[in-house]
């Protein structure tokens, strides 16, 4: 018995990370946390309402004040506070 084999060239995809403020999101898109920048006691307070690095959240109407979702919760937001929160885009549903 004769086996083929085939070569294939596989590219790697070139993937570009953009990191915006919070605030430029739009209504249904997801984004992860990277950075959350502040005086220490906003950054806490943000960080114990679920607002910390490495969290996925979705813009539900953007806006001031913007309202987040983060799993099966509703954040409120005014601008102040949103625009100290960095974000990088990521698939929509992909929760990773």
């Amino acid at each position: 018995m004769e086996i083929e084999t085939a070569s294939h060239n596989f590219e790697r995809a070139r993937v570009v990370s953009h990191v915006v403020p919070l605030e430029l999101l739009t209504a249904g898109e997801e984004a992860r946390i990277v950075d959350v920048e502040g005086r220490p006691e906003l950054v806490d307070r943000l960080a114990e309402m679920g607002l910390r690095e490495g969290v996925v959240l979705r813009m539900v109407r953007p806006g001031q004040p913007c309202i987040l979702a983060i799993g099966n919760h509703r954040l409120s937001f005014r601008g102040d506070e949103a625009a100290s929160v960095f974000v990088e885009m990521v698939a929509i549903g992909s929760g990773t």
